[in-house]
């Protein structure tokens, strides 16, 4: 069996440096915004929908590119690095319109609320709202409960049970004579 050799550009460490930085030379700025500035603006249009936005969001971009460019490797496509940091400059930019969006309404919120009533008397109108809308949740209750009662009465028959013990049905007429008495018609 032979000895492992090692292949040179493959994983053996000390033979393979690694990635390369891009080494820039003064115009290389300049050939990326010539070569890739529509796309960057295309995609910065896309996302963020706004022609004005996507103007700053493009400076923007080649400004951090600016920054990268050390970061740069000679073997990464310049298309895909330069979108990428478009995408996520536009992505996060989207992010903190949202933020800001939510924290102004919320501030609209709470002074509308604040001019509008007072917080104890707003407590007392939502108890009075709440209450008006129970009473006659409770009322049906008590008259679907009355007839569930009543209609029980009417449907009993005499029985016979244990030891000759007799249960006699309800004559329908003295129900209706008693109800009556205490205010409550039957129904037609």
């Amino acid at each position: 069996m032979g000895a492992l050799r090692v292949i040179v550009g493959g994983r053996a460490g000390a033979l393979d440096p690694g990635p390369q930085p891009f080494r820039a030379d003064a115009g290389l700025l300049a050939e990326l915004y010539e070569k890739h500035g529509p796309a960057v603006y295309a995609r910065c249009r896309y996302l963020l929908r706004d022609d004005e936005a996507a103007k700053d969001a493009l400076q923007e971009v080649f400004a951090r590119a600016l920054r990268a460019l050390n970061e740069f490797r000679a073997a990464a496509s310049p298309t895909t690095w330069i979108l990428r940091i478009a995408t996520h400059h536009c992505l996060n930019e989207l992010r903190s319109r949202r933020a800001a969006w939510r924290e102004q309404l919320a501030r609209i919120s709470k002074e509308r609320r604040a001019e509008v009533e007072p917080p104890d008397r707003l407590v007392n109108t939502v108890k009075s709202v709440v209450d008006q809308a129970l009473d006659p949740l409770f009322e049906a209750t008590v008259e679907a409960t009355e007839e569930a009662i009543v209609n029980a009465l009417l449907a009993a028959k005499t029985t016979v049970g244990r030891d000759g013990n007799t249960a006699h049905a309800l004559p329908a007429q003295r129900l209706v004579e008693v109800m009556a008495q205490f205010g409550r018609p039957p129904a037609p």
